[in-house]
């Protein structure tokens, strides 16, 4: 069913929201979904997008990007994804040991030698990408090193690991965007945003932006702050995790700022929407294979999709199982079924792919989910996916 022009009405409910797009008969009830996001959770403005095979089936946004709903979400509007960014950092990682670049076991120096100081030599590619490396800050950061992209990785190369490498996995939300963009770098020669752009955003025709130009910074939405997401009002950073994020600017809404958006920082600053997140995933669940390119083979999803570590984080105390540069379903980064691989940004940023039902899926709102983890409008929408299917 084509959506071209706005509901008259959000059929649960007496609300009216614009909203816009496609969405085939069979998944009418991730439309409902979505619409009683605005209607009973307070959804601002959002979208979602969902890629079977080569088909787009989902594609709907609507709402707002303002709390106070005077400017509409449009189908070119962007937001800032957070740790979405991570995982497409890393599919560029795993593009690089598809063509025989990179090997997963061998040492991060043998690339990167300054990587090697500090007693660091002996870790592998396989325990950076998987969040083992123990390097989830650099004791001498300052802030604003966020935006410096070289100064920082510099940093991090010369820096001793925070405890022994491999016995005691920890997200490093901050860093592993650092770490693996300057390893891509090192074997391409390419910077990271560059080497994404021309090997992945373009390939796949995906609206994704790692370090905007102030024409750029046009589309983006800044993220609306809702105090009932729990990760970001109720301790992701605290006394034990501080020293990683001491690289911020001390401007508490700086990830709501262009200085963020303008940056080149792997690990976070990405800006797409649904759209593009579906389409940079439709590979992984499709062989390999989308919109004509061919990014991977069997072996290299495979490597991506197997699970690494799966237990307690030592750090920020949320439960993952995590891959090569990704993280697989769990409650905390709720992807509807247990073998799709994805990732999850700070205030209900979702991305993954189902390899089974040859899907890929995406959800961007401007304003942080409510609850823990992906988020309740986030599960909402998922579960009437797999509802569908």
């Amino acid at each position: 069913m084509e959506i071209n022009k706005k509901y008259p009405k959000c059929e649960t409910t007496d609300t009216t929201v614009p909203v816009y797009g496609k969405c085939d008969d069979k998944f009418q009830a991730v439309r409902d979904a979505f619409l009683a996001n605005f209607a009973e959770s307070g959804e601002v403005g959002a979208r979602v997008t969902v890629i079977q095979g080569e088909e787009t089936v989902v594609d709907l946004w609507g709402g707002y990007i303002d709390e106070d709903k005077t400017q509409e979400w449009r189908e070119d509007t962007l937001v800032n994804t957070m740790s979405i960014s991570k995982g497409i950092t890393a599919m560029a990682a795993h593009l690089l040991a598809e063509r025989g670049l990179l090997d997963y076991e061998a040492p991060v120096a043998k690339y990167w030698p300054e990587f090697g100081q500090a007693g660091k030599d002996k870790i592998t590619v396989r325990q950076l990408l998987s969040h083992q490396a123990s390097l989830v800050y650099a004791e001498d950061a300052e802030p604003g090193d966020a935006l410096d992209f070289d100064g920082y990785s510099t940093k991090l190369a010369a820096q001793a690991p925070n405890w022994e490498p491999g016995t005691s996995p920890a997200y490093h939300s901050m860093t592993i965007g650092f770490l693996v963009g300057t390893l891509v770098k090192r074997i391409d020669g390419r910077p990271i945003e560059q080497f994404i752009r021309e090997e992945l955003v373009e390939p796949l025709q995906a609206d994704y932006i790692l370090g905007c130009t102030d024409e750029d910074v046009k589309r983006v939405a800044p993220t609306i702050f809702n105090p009932e997401n729990e990760m970001m009002s109720g301790g992701l950073i605290n006394e034990k995790t501080m020293p990683c994020f001491k690289l911020l600017p001390p401007d508490p809404m700086f990830f709501a700022t262009p200085l963020h958006w303008k940056s080149v920082n792997p690990s976070s600053s990405g800006v797409t929407n649904a759209c593009g997140i579906a389409r940079l995933f439709a590979p992984m669940a499709n062989g390999g294979t989308f919109n004509g390119a061919k990014l991977y083979s069997p072996e290299t999803i495979a490597a991506m999709s197997e699970v690494q570590w799966h237990e307690q984080d030592s750090l920020f105390g949320n439960e993952f199982r995590v891959t090569m540069g990704f993280l697989l379903n769990i409650d905390f980064n709720y992807y509807g079924r247990e073998g799709n691989v994805g990732s999850a940004g700070a205030g209900g940023f979702v991305g993954f792919a189902d390899s089974e039902n040859h899907l890929s899926f995406g959800y961007t709102p401007v304003r942080m989910t409510t609850g823990s983890g992906i988020g309740n409008e986030s599960k909402r929408i998922i579960d009437a996916l797999y509802a569908s299917l």
